[in-house]
C-alpha cells in the first residue's frame, strides 16, 4: 500500500517546523525548542533533532482535534525517516496515553502509522499492538475485531521471529479476555499453544493450556473438544486434574462427572468453574452421546432421566436444550413419552465409533439386499404371470 503521510518538505525543514509547532502549543514565545534543534539541523544531526522532539512530542496530545492528525503525522515522517524501532515505539506509546481522551482521533493515527509502513515491516507488529492496547483501554475492542482475520497473514508477512509471534497471539487473547469477547480469546489462545512442541517449552505453558481447558469447558457454546487434544502443551497436563476433567467432557457421562468431583473434592471451584454451568453442559453431551447409540430407536422418558440424573418431568426442557445446541436432531411424543433421535453428534470419533459405523453399513447393506431379492423376486414372479397369460391368449 502507498504510504498515506506525505509531507512534500525536506526533513531539516519538517523538524525545524515541529518544533515551532509545539512551541507554540506551549505558548513559548522564546521559541527554546526551535533554538534547541535548529544547530543539529544545521549540523546535520536529524537523528539528534528527532530525539530531541520524541522527548517533548508529548505536548502534540493537547493540539486540537483540527491538527492533532497533521502534527502526528509530521512527527511520523520524521521519525521514518529512519525507522529505528524505538523512536517508533515512543511515539506510540506517548499516543496511547491517556487512552480516554481523543481516541476516535488516536485511532486514525495508529491506522495512519500502519498503514504508511511497508506491508513487509516488523514495525506494523509494534502499531498493531498499540492499536490493540489502546481498543482496550478505551473500551472500543469492536474497532479491532474485523481486523483480527488477517493477523495470521500479517504475521508471516511481517517476518517476526516465533517468540514475538507467540507474544502477540498471547496479548491478543488476554486483551479480548479483558474486553469480554471470551471466545475468540480461547482462539488466539490455542495458536498461541499450537505453536509449542518442543518438550523443553511444554512446561513454562501449563498455566495457559489449563487456561484453555477451563475456558473451553466454561463457554457455552464449546461443545467440541477433540481439537484440544491435538495441541502438544495440553497433552502435556495429563497427569493434571484440568486434563481428568476434560477427558469427562470428551467421552464421559454425568455419572463421570459426578464420580471425578467426588474424588477430586472442590475442584471445580478450584478451576474457577460455575458448578451448575458445567453440570449442565455434561449433562447435555451425555445425552448427545445417548442419542448417538441409540439412533432410530425409542428411548424413553425414563431413559433420559436417569442417565442425565433428572426428574422425568425434565426430560423434556433437556431435549428441547440438546436440539437448540445443534447437537442432535429429535422429536418428542408426549404422549408415549418417548423420544427419537435421528441424528445425533460423536463427541469423539475414534475405533469404537468406526466400529458401530461399520455395524450399521452392514446392517443397511444386509437390508438393501433383502429389498432387492424381494424386488427381483416381484419381477420373476410378474415376467411368469406375463407369459402364461400370452401363451392362455394363443392358444384360445
Amino acid at each position: 500500500m502507498d504510504s498515506i503521510i506525505f509531507i512534500d518538505a525536506p526533513v531539516q525543514d519538517q523538524v525545524v517546523e515541529l518544533a515551532t509547532y509545539i512551541s507554540s502549543l506551549r505558548g513559548d514565545e522564546e521559541q527554546a525548542l526551535v533554538k534547541e534543534v535548529a544547530p543539529l539541523v544545521e549540523a546535520e544531526k536529524i537523528a539528534d533533532a528527532t530525539k530531541v522532539l520524541l522527548r517533548e512530542s508529548k505536548a502534540l496530545l493537547e493540539a486540537p482535534e483540527k491538527e492533532f492528525e497533521s502534527a502526528h503525522n509530521l512527527l511520523v515522517a520524521i521519525v521514518l525517516v529512519d525507522a529505528d524501532k524505538a523512536a517508533v515505539e515512543q511515539v506510540l506509546k506517548t499516543l496511547i496515553l491517556e487512552p480516554t481522551q481523543k481516541t476516535a482521533i488516536k485511532f486514525k493515527v495508529l491506522s495512519n502509522i500502519f498503514n504508511t509502513l511497508p506491508a513487509n515491516s516488523p514495525l506494523r507488529l509494534s502499531v498493531f499492538t498499540a492499536i490493540v492496547d489502546l481498543a482496550v483501554a478505551s473500551d472500543d475492542m469492536d474497532l479491532v475485531l474485523p481486523q483480527l482475520q488477517y493477523v495470521p497473514n500479517w504475521i508471516s508477512e511481517w517476518g517476526v521471529g516465533a517468540d514475538a509471534e507467540r507474544a502477540l497471539l498471547l496479548t491478543l487473547s488476554d486483551r479480548l479476555k479483558e474486553s469480554g469477547n471470551q471466545y475468540q480469546s480461547l482462539e488466539f489462545l490455542l495458536k498461541h499453544l499450537t505453536s509449542f512442541n518442543c518438550s523443553s517449552e511444554l512446561d513454562a505453558q501449563k498455566a495457559n493450556a489449563t487456561r484453555a481447558i477451563v475456558e473451553s469447558l466454561a463457554l457455552p457454546e464449546v461443545l467440541n473438544f477433540e481439537n484440544l487434544l491435538k495441541i502438544d502443551a495440553i497433552q502435556h497436563l495429563k497427569s493434571e486434574k484440568a486434563y481428568e476433567l476434560l477427558s469427562v467432557f470428551m467421552s464421559g457421562n454425568v455419572q463421570d462427572y459426578r464420580a471425578l468431583v467426588a474424588k477430586h473434592a472442590g475442584l471445580i471451584k478450584e478451576l474457577d468453574l460455575d458448578e451448575e454451568e458445567t453440570l449442565r453442559k455434561i449433562r447435555l453431551l451425555s445425552l448427545a452421546s445417548l442419542g448417538s447409540e441409540n439412533l432410530s430407536r425409542e428411548l424413553s422418558y425414563q431413559e433420559i432421566a436417569k442417565a442425565l440424573e433428572v426428574d422425568e418431568n425434565e426430560v423434556e426442557l433437556w431435549v428441547i436444550d440438546v436440539i437448540r445446541a445443534g447437537l442432535v436432531e429429535a422429536k418428542l411424543n408426549q404422549v408415549s413419552k418417548v423420544v427419537i433421535i435421528s441424528r445425533s453428534i460423536y463427541r469423539t470419533f475414534g475405533t469404537a465409533q468406526w466400529q458401530q459405523l461399520s455395524q450399521r453399513l452392514n446392517g443397511w447393506k444386509s437390508s438393501l439386499a433383502e429389498i432387492l431379492q424381494v424386488i427381483a423376486n416381484a419381477k420373476l414372479t410378474t415376467g411368469a404371470a406375463v407369459s402364461t397369460a400370452v401363451i392362455t391368449s394363443n392358444v384360445n
